[in-house]
């Protein structure tokens, strides 16, 4: 035993020692990087972000769109634009479109530009929605060069091909995405969709090189196409006024009469019922999501650190509906006095 604790403090196992002490430090700087509240700003807008392909490849397939709306809708989810989705127009995308492509192989990297062309000439038209994506489960954060996260989802092409009318198999897919900060507000675009597998859950994203049209519109800062549909509507005065007039309402039930005494306490109990069943719902949601996440990753961490802010909206959102129904029993013993 003394012989081994001398082992442990020779020259050898000092710099040894030091180089790990320096290594583990350097880590823990790099995560220090990111506070918790945003990575988890970070994993609900990567979230979002996969939501969005789902309700971009479902708009390309809708038959009622014209060929210029769906161009629209392509160019601008990987230009700068108001609807941009992927961080720019080098993004690749292991090729999907073909049903016999079932898991990563040579020769299915896609540039975004022909992948969205190619789901456009070759997915079955319908007048309603046949992509989903499901079991979607968010990693924690990590940095690199810069923060990124991926997204792992289980895609349901439940259309047909037109070059031979195969149907589609369920298939696992992952997105990755990266994350910039601008202001006080992060932003996430997709850098990359790929089949899911060890070898892709393991690796370190690389941001795509976008080409100079993108690089000459970016230094503009000016969006490809813009619409006035675009634009963040603006509260008019007597908006404010009456959301004010109704707020004042809620907060002085004592100065209503009866009969609105009983109407606010209908109002409050139906409210209240909505909050909690919208909390128990998030809950079991994300509940779901925290049984496909242990089975996917390995060490995984806790479901209150998993499910971030989530858990809190829908346990704030239970709490809320819980004190909002209470709150109506008073209005509804004014009403009989």
């Amino acid at each position: 035993m003394i012989k081994a604790m001398k082992n442990f403090t020779s020259p050898a196992w000092r710099i040894m020692l030091a180089t790990i002490t320096g290594i583990l430090l350097a880590s823990q700087s790099d995560a220090q990087t990111l506070t918790r509240k945003d990575a988890d700003e970070i994993r609900v807008l990567a979230r979002e972000r996969v939501k969005g392909l789902n309700d971009l490849l479902n708009a390309i397939a809708n038959e009622d769109l014209s060929n210029y709306e769906r161009r629209y809708l392509m160019m601008n989810s990987y230009m700068p634009s108001n609807d941009q989705i992927f961080v720019n127009d080098g993004v690749i995308v292991e090729d999907d479109v073909d049903p016999k492509h079932k898991a990563s192989a040579p020769g299915l990297d896609t540039p975004i530009e022909k992948y969205l062309s190619n789901f456009d000439l070759f997915y079955t038209k319908t007048e309603t929605n046949t992509i989903e994506f499901t079991n979607l489960v968010v990693s924690d954060v990590k940095v690199d060069k810069y923060p990124f996260v991926k997204v792992f989802y289980t895609q349901h092409f439940k259309g047909k091909s037109n070059k031979d009318n195969t149907p589609y198999q369920p298939i696992a897919r992952v997105a990755e995405l990266r994350a910039d900060k601008s202001g006080n507000d992060w932003i996430v675009y997709l850098t990359r969709l790929a089949f899911n597998s060890s070898d892709a859950a393991r690796a370190v994203p690389v941001s795509p090189k976008p080409s100079a049209t993108y690089d000459s519109l970016s230094r503009k800062k000016e969006p490809v196409v813009s619409q006035a549909s675009d634009r963040k509507p603006v509260a008019k005065p007597e908006d404010a006024k009456e959301g004010e007039r109704v707020f004042q309402e809620l907060n002085k039930p004592n100065q209503a009469e009866i009969q609105n005494a009983r109407k606010w306490g209908a109002i409050k109990l139906g409210v209240g019922v909505a909050a909690l069943a919208f909390g128990a719902v998030t809950y079991s949601m994300l509940n779901k999501d925290y049984k496909d996440y242990k089975k996917r990753i390995d060490n995984p961490e806790g479901l209150t650190s998993y499910a971030k802010p989530g858990i809190y909206v829908s346990v704030g959102a239970m709490a809320v509906g819980l004190g909002v129904s209470l709150t109506s029993i008073f209005d509804f013993k004014r009403a009989k006095q």
